[in-house]
């Protein structure tokens, strides 16, 4: 199809679309009130001007001879007054006549659907990607050789963002000071109250209904035991993680690293000059706790509340989907991986620690110990008579086991423990 060919239909479908709007119900007094606002305009206060014209505005208004003409008004109360009249005649076409049915109401977008191809929208769409980039990278071109006007729109920018937060400012001062708490929060949790829970509660059946719907077509898609979500990501991320530059990577997360110590750098300079900030975060350390432990104590009286039989059903289950194998793997693959940080490198943890404790203050560490450790002991007293009897049993059946020792080794460092303990 040539392109004149093409240009046609486009002209002969928009002239279609124009022709359907003009000639829909209504239209015409649009366009009647258009032309007699437009001579009425253009005579003004000349009194020639609107002798002339006179005979036309009476041809499209339609007024009477005593009707008095409209007074002056402007764009903002003509927009408030046309919404206002839109929604009352949607209110009294509602009111007045009975609901369209289902298919009287789809036709429209049947129609859409069914003249739209589709397939041509999308090879138009895949087909402008070579146009747009070369049209980005031409804009670019351009700007970059006016730095000054870049700067210019940087600052813009800038201005911009200060007078939202100015007018942000403004538009929230007025509940500071003449609206109440109580009617703030009247007006606010309203809007909670008002919300259809029964509705919310039905889409999050859909929504849930619908992931899990992608997740079973997803397993059910899938090969080799791997849901076909996990082989489309992982062969995204191979190809992204192959492009991506590990040197930038490394300098990227110590500058993450360096960043997030110069904001709290920032942070602790900025309240030096004002400690009060300090005071009242550490003073309001004890409210939020409690708040934090009510909240948990809340839900474990919940679970306390529930009934015996649920609460078996709920834990077995629970212990029967948990793989103790995979806990198992998981903590011997920690092991290997520590083993072969000590065969790189033995005195790796000896090095650290000790690099530490040399760093410490002996002084402060042993005044620390002397008040902490008997604290400790005289709050921890009362519950001496019911946690040591068994914690005792429980050493002395680690320190004799009736099975015997496992390994000369264990023989050995049992012994060593005891002559500790005796002498």
């Amino acid at each position: 199809m040539s392109a004149g060919s093409q240009q046609d239909q486009i002209a002969d479908r928009i002239g279609r679309i124009v022709s359907q709007i003009i000639r829909a119900r209504g239209a015409t007094h649009v366009i009647r009130a258009i032309v007699r606002n437009v001579l009425t305009d253009w005579a003004g206060a000349s009194r020639i001007k609107r002798r002339m014209v006179s005979p036309f505005v009476k041809l499209f208004s339609g007024k009477t001879k005593d009707e008095k003409p409209a007074a002056p008004t402007t764009i903002a109360a003509d927009a408030g007054k046309l919404i206002t009249a839109l929604a009352a005649a949607v209110n009294e076409e509602r009111a007045g006549k009975p609901a369209r049915d289902k298919a009287h109401r789809g036709d429209a977008i049947r129609d859409f659907i069914v003249n739209t191809d589709f397939g041509e929208v999308r090879e138009m769409v895949e087909g402008s990607e070579e146009d747009v980039l070369k049209t980005i990278e031409a804009f670019n071109e351009q700007l970059w050789k006016y730095p000054a006007k870049v700067g210019t729109l940087v600052a813009i920018l800038i201005a911009v963002l200060n007078t939202s937060i100015k007018s942000s400012r403004e538009v929230l001062r007025p509940i500071e000071k003449d609206i109440g708490p109580d009617l703030f929060a009247d007006i606010i949790l309203s809007t909670i109250k008002g919300i259809d829970g029964k509705e919310t509660g039905q889409l999050a059946n859909t929504v849930m209904e619908i992931t899990r719907r992608l997740h079973t077509g997803s397993l059910l898609l899938g090969k080799g035991g791997r849901p076909l979500f996990q082989i489309y990501l992982t062969d995204h991320l191979k190809e992204c993680f192959h492009e991506i530059d590990p040197e930038l990577v490394r300098k990227m997360r110590i500058i993450l690293a360096e960043d997030k110590e110069a904001v709290a750098a920032a942070i602790s300079d900025a309240v030096a000059d004002n400690p009060r900030i300090l005071l009242a975060y550490l003073s309001s350390i004890g409210s939020v706790k409690n708040s934090a432990i009510r909240a948990r104590s809340r839900t474990l009286r919940t679970v306390e509340d529930i009934g015996e039989e649920g609460l078996n059903a709920a834990v077995s289950e629970t212990m029967s989907d948990l793989d103790t194998y995979e806990i198992a793997e998981l903590v011997n693959a920690a092991c290997r991986v520590l083993n072969r940080i000590h065969d790189v490198k033995p005195d790796i943890v000896r090095t650290l620690v000790s690099g530490v404790a040399d760093s410490m203050n002996h002084e402060d560490m042993r005044k620390t110990a002397r008040w902490l450790i008997p604290d400790l002991v005289e709050a921890t007293k009362p519950l001496a008579a019911a946690v040591m009897p068994a914690l005792i049993q429980g050493l002395t059946e680690m320190l004799r086991p009736a099975g015997g020792f496992e390994s000369a080794e264990h023989e050995e460092a049992i012994k060593n423990l005891k002559a500790a303990l005796t002498a």
